[in-house]
């Protein structure tokens, strides 16, 4: 017989956010404890990637935004089972496996029966186990999402795991890249959070590490707080680092001598590194949008009285409206994309066509009626006039390479460039809401100089 290597320890804490259908048999298989050796297996593959995208239109939102909150009860996090000192390590482990793979299964009926589409979330059972230590040490447990579409990277229930672990923990949203929002855009989304009893606080990792003396960043010079370390009373105001740590410490009642521990999690592409580094004024954490960059959790002192606890990044169970739109928010790969329509289409739809024109310095052809158009610009049309303009035209046919266009235009999207905020849910028109950062004469230039063109 052969003895089977055991994996390094570094491979335990790899991130798993999607997996083949054979795969996840065989992971789900062995989280319950059984042997598959040399057994013919009646398993369709279907390869996701081999999938087509859409994008539902209005009626198809409505029905399946009514369709999320009907099931939201059942998008949670894992939870670690309760134990005592007479539990034995042995039975831990097989009481975490045994929960984990009972939220797997209702994941598993959420996607497949309900026939709901979710974020490619974390199936490792040990980057789960680091967040429960890390929200088990934690005073207070900061959840870090993205400006652009906050409730997209929110996960709802893991603030409420924190209170079920101790209700004197306290959570806090921060919602950070709020330099890109408008004064206007931030007031909305605060008066939302507001009304929903959410906890937060605007924070811009980019900006706090920014010199304050870069001519870049003079557009953003109205957003920099003095070095007075006060609270605002105006909650629309991004906080620079001093000012969150303040905020931080406020409501924390701490014994002489202790320190303030604060967890920080969220997805990995939300810049939760970067405001570490903010933070801590050192590049103490690389930054990576790659999930399980950080392989386990890193505590750092930052203050006398504050340690920051570091977990790993991972994807949180959340619904999405398509696959399209999981690309646009920078969760699913844009290298290993084989359609770039639906995503270039959302694009489309979200940014008018002359500031894609001012941008990139192109002019975007707009079909016709006449010629099978609609007059208004598609997702293809902004792709084949920007591959014509750059020269990336397909061998041997010398079309337009809409393929090669869509990569550097979908990730100028994901990285803001090109910039749209999502409104707070029943917010009545997004165009009137983007509309102020969609004026020509607003444009930064340093949207301009950024572009991967």
């Amino acid at each position: 017989f052969t003895t089977q290597a055991k994996p390094a320890a570094w491979t335990k804490l790899a991130s798993v956010t999607q997996e083949k259908d054979l795969d996840e048999f065989l992971a789900t298989a062995e989280l319950a404890g059984t042997d598959f050796t040399a057994e013919r297996l009646n398993t369709k593959i279907i390869n996701p990637n081999e999938q087509s995208t859409y994008i539902p239109s209005e009626d198809e939102v409505k029905k399946l935004k009514t369709k999320h909150t009907a099931n939201k009860d059942q998008l949670i996090v894992p939870r670690r089972p309760q134990w005592d000192e007479t539990t034995t390590p042995q039975q831990l482990e097989a009481m975490e496996k045994e929960n984990f793979l009972e939220w797997r299964r209702l994941l598993a009926n959420l996607q497949e029966k309900q026939d709901l589409l979710l974020t490619p979330f974390e199936r490792n059972l040990e980057v789960w186990r680091q967040l429960w230590r890390v929200l088990e040490r934690s005073d207070i447990v900061i959840q870090i999402v993205d400006a652009r579409n906050p409730l997209m990277f929110r996960s709802e229930d893991l603030e409420a795991y924190v209170k079920e672990i101790d209700p004197n923990k306290k959570n806090l949203l921060l919602v950070n890249k709020a330099d890109l929002l408008t004064e206007k855009q931030r007031k909305i989304w605060a008066d939302y959070f507001s009304a929903n009893n959410i906890s937060f606080a605007f924070f811009s990792a980019a900006l706090s590490s920014a010199d304050p003396e870069d001519d870049d960043l003079q557009h953003l010079s109205s957003l920099v707080l003095s070095d007075e370390v006060t609270l605002p009373s105006d909650p629309v105001t991004v906080l620079n680092t001093e000012q969150l740590e303040l905020l931080c410490l406020k409501d924390a009642h701490l014994q002489e001598g202790s320190k303030l521990q604060i967890g920080l999690v969220g997805y990995p592409n939300v810049g939760k590194s970067s405001t570490i580094n903010a933070l801590t004024k050192a590049k103490k954490v690389s930054v990576s949008a790659t999930p399980g960059k950080t392989k386990h959790f890193q505590t750092i002192h930052l203050t006398d009285q504050i340690i920051l606890c570091d977990c790993p990044g991972l994807v949180f169970p959340n619904f999405a409206l398509s696959r399209a739109e999981l690309v646009c928010n920078g969760v699913l790969p844009i290298d290993q994309l084989r359609d770039y329509a639906s995503p270039a289409a959302l694009v489309a739809q979200r940014i008018p066509k002359e500031v894609i024109e001012a941008i990139y310095d192109i002019k975007v052809h707009v079909k016709s009626e006449a010629e099978g158009g609609q007059g208004e610009p598609t997702g293809r049309d902004i792709l084949a006039s920007y591959a014509a303009a750059r020269g990336f035209m397909t061998s041997g046919k010398g079309i337009p390479d809409e393929s090669r266009a869509a990569r550097y235009i979908l990730k100028d999207y994901v990285n803001g460039v090109l910039l749209f905020i999502h409104p707070p849910p029943n917010y009545p028109d997004f165009k009137e809401f983007n509309a102020e950062i969609h004026k020509i004469e607003n444009l930064p230039v340093t949207r301009k100089q950024q572009t991967a063109s």
